[in-house]
């Protein structure tokens, strides 16, 4: 009797230090969405997007592995399917962080983040300055130098065929200011600058209000994706962004927090003239844990090359999120 209880104490302890190593986190969003759109008939929606992150660590190591299931539309009511979105594994090796496998890049104003497989990163910081290289598999590598001078934040990256990314971050009197450079080496034939892009931000508080003010400039015919700021353009159609501007405002407001933003977008420099946007989102964080989104957005769109009325675009979208 003894021995079994010892046994069984024994067999306890261990499972816990196996269950301590391995934790379950994630998200759900569902998403209501009615699309009024000028001379055609309403549309409403229900739509999903869950992810579940299971990790599991041992010392420096990390694995990770995130699967999702999502539905974008009314005719993906039944999809059942499970992807994996992100499967890597994470370590130090001599005191540099490594990683391999399969994750999504950042989104921002310039760029929908892509996700893609056999990725390699490998970063090692001396004296404040981080040297980070980055490979894909039959992709361009790239090595980023990044770090801060005089509280000002500095990162540039260059690619294997030449291009550059550069941006400096940093507060100056009050004001944040973000500046970003996407640089092209090989000038694309008919163009003057190739495909090359420019972002910049600035935010502000004042008397409990953040002002913001963000502006995208792509060269000649060319064209970026986004996800940030003006929402997502995914680069499908004239789904697109060659120049974007737009303020916006956002304050708390009993218990809620709500942003104004009025921005104007033209997709493509041949195609059409600016949309013109404005977007109400009003957040509020509910007691069960979760958070409730109300975002009202009403475009106004512009005239096509030829001389032919965009339609005009009111939608409302109501959101319920937790994250665990």
């Amino acid at each position: 009797m003894k021995k079994q209880l010892l046994i069984a104490a024994v067999a306890a302890t261990m499972a816990t230090v196996s269950i301590a190593d391995v934790s379950i986190t994630g998200n759900a969003v569902a998403n209501w969405t009615s699309i009024d759109t000028a001379n055609v008939n309403n549309t409403a929606q229900f739509n999903h997007d869950i992810d579940l992150t299971v990790a599991g660590k041992t010392g420096d190591t990390t694995v990770s592995v995130t699967v999702a299931n999502e539905t974008t539309g009314a005719t993906n009511a039944t999809d059942t399917a499970l992807d994996v979105e992100n499967a890597f594994m994470a370590t130090k090796i001599m005191g540099a962080n490594v990683k391999i496998g399969q994750w999504s890049g950042a989104d921002s104003n310039m760029a929908n983040g892509t996700r893609s497989a056999g990725k390699f990163s490998a970063d090692y910081t001396v004296s404040g300055v981080k040297v980070q290289f980055e490979d894909q598999s039959e992709g361009s590598s790239s090595v980023t130098v990044s770090g801060s001078v005089a509280g000002v934040s500095v990162s540039h990256e260059t690619f294997q065929n030449d291009d550059t990314d550069t941006s400096v971050s940093g507060s100056f009197g009050g004001v944040n200011a973000t500046y970003r450079s996407v640089e092209e080496d090989v000038v694309a034939a008919g163009t003057v600058n190739g495909n090359d892009k420019v972002s910049f931000t600035l935010s502000t508080d004042v008397q409990g209000v953040t002002l913001s003010y963000v502006d995208v400039d792509v060269d000649g015919s060319a064209w970026a994706t986004s996800d940030d700021f003006f929402g997502t353009f995914d680069g499908t159609g004239t789904n697109t962004i060659n120049q974007a501007q737009g303020f916006a405002a956002s304050t708390a407001m009993a218990g809620n927090t709500v942003t104004l933003k009025s921005y104007d977008i033209k997709p493509l420099s041949s195609a059409t003239k600016d949309d013109s946007y404005t977007k109400l989102v009003v957040t509020r964080p509910l007691a069960a844990g979760a958070t409730f989104e109300m975002t009202y957005t009403d475009k106004d769109g512009g005239v096509a090359a030829s001389d032919v009325a965009v339609a005009d675009v009111k939608t409302l979208d109501l959101e319920l999120s937790v994250k665990f």
